[in-house]
């Protein structure tokens, strides 16, 4: 890997780590705002807001996918770090339910730039098993960020206050914007594609619609173990906020493990079948999540989930970069990112008037069902070759002109 190609990796780990986590920050003291302030009253609250943020996102992928495709990747996720910092900084004035939302827009504007802008960036850059590799050292490093913020978050909200973890996250953003710059200098300004090549959005979503349902799973347990977690954690099984940050950065080290390692698990088992058996693992530990009132046994099942779940966001990003032309890249991934929003954001609100309903753990429950079926998707698929199935899901494209 030449010294180019590190900084752009460094780069976008970098910012990947911010930005997730800074879009766990919040969430990840809905459990305060819903016991100890007139914030959140209902767990529908919850689902809400996430929704919102959600559709926000959706409609500012789009814009970025097709505009930012010939433009220098570099500026646009300085510019997500600026309006992410910013929107925290509000957030810590919020003085009822609708600033609590308004605000959350702006991190939500914020962080939908860097999937499109900064994955994109890394298909360009790589390809094969080093487009592997990349993926999952970027995928890594987003899992490091939340995994801090799980810790830092619930640590300091239930020592301090809850404003203090966002204003610290906030302060992080704008270190980030700076170190950023700093670290992609080397790269060159001139455009990744050419202003004459034009996006093809029903090209883009013809090569992408096989990967559909495994993209909105990715989704769907996202926004399901974010948002409902650490309630389950906190509300069900008794267990305290700062112990709580700790279960889920430990969920979120499994993920960091699995991921940091992905490019050789792929490399002798091939993507699909790493895919698969990662799936057979979510359904039965979620399964356990759902049905447990052993803390001990449910926090296991956290890790072991952890350790599967992470691994399928890699697969699927290398699938797509593998498949999609260069002059298509942006918007494909932008794609993938709305795809996974309307996963996350349609199970995330319905999910909180489920548990109002069922209860805490009934999110989980409804997880594994929707895991089995995409499974059966899948395995179907690799039979009819939709999907790459074995070795030659790892065959080897040519590589783009990756400097810009």
């Amino acid at each position: 890997m030449d010294r180019i190609k590190r900084r752009i990796l460094a780069a976008v780990s970098l910012h990947h780590a911010c930005n997730d986590g800074s879009v766990v920050a919040l969430p990840a003291v809905f459990p305060i705002l819903y016991t100890k302030t007139d914030l959140i009253q209902r767990y529908s609250d919850i689902g809400t807001i996430i929704l919102v943020g959600l559709i926000v996102a959706f409609l500012f992928q789009l814009l970025i996918g097709h505009h930012v495709r010939t433009h220098h990747y570099r500026r646009f996720l300085a510019l997500d770090a600026a309006i992410v910092g910013f929107s925290l900084l509000l957030l810590t004035l919020s003085s009822s339910y609708l600033t609590l939302v308004l605000f959350f827009i702006g991190v939500r504007i914020g962080t939908s730039i860097y999937h499109p802008v900064g994955i994109a960036w890394i298909s360009h850059a790589f390809a094969g098993k080093r487009l592997d590799r990349a993926m999952g050292l970027q995928s890594a490093f987003g899992d490091i960020g939340v995994l801090v913020s799980f810790i830092l978050t619930g640590f300091l909200a239930e020592r301090f206050n809850w404003k203090l973890p966002l204003l610290v996250w906030s302060g992080v953003n704008f270190i980030v914007l700076l170190f950023g710059l700093l670290i992609s200098r080397g790269t060159s300004d001139r455009p990744v594609v050419r202003r004459n090549e034009h996006v093809s959005w029903r090209e883009t979503f013809c090569k992408l619609k096989p990967f559909i349902p495994l993209l909105l799973l990715g989704g769907i347990s996202w926004g399901i173990t974010l948002n409902y977690a650490p309630s389950l954690l906190n509300h069900k099984l008794g267990i305290p906020m700062s112990r709580t940050g700790v279960v889920l950065a430990c969920w979120m080290a499994a993920g960091t493990a699995s991921t940091m390692f992905y490019g050789h698990i792929a490399e002798f088992l091939g993507r699909s079948r790493t895919l698969t058996l990662a799936y057979v693992v979510v359904i039965a530990s979620v399964l356990v999540m759902g049905i447990s009132d052993n803390a001990a046994v449910t926090i296991a099942a956290i890790i072991v989930y952890g350790l599967a779940i992470f691994i399928t966001y890699p697969v699927n990003l290398s699938f797509v970069g593998s498949i999609i032309d260069a002059k298509n890249r942006t918007a494909a991934f932008s794609l993938v990112s709305n795809v996974m929003i309307i996963g996350n954001s349609t199970f995330a609100f319905a999910s909180g008037f489920l548990s109002d309903a069922f209860g805490i753990h009934t999110p989980f429950l409804v997880l594994a069902v929707v895991t089995s079926i995409v499974l059966v998707y899948l395995l179907v698929s690799l039979r009819h070759g939709r999907i790459p199935a074995g070795r030659a899901s790892m065959e080897l494209i040519p590589e783009d002109i990756v400097c810009g």
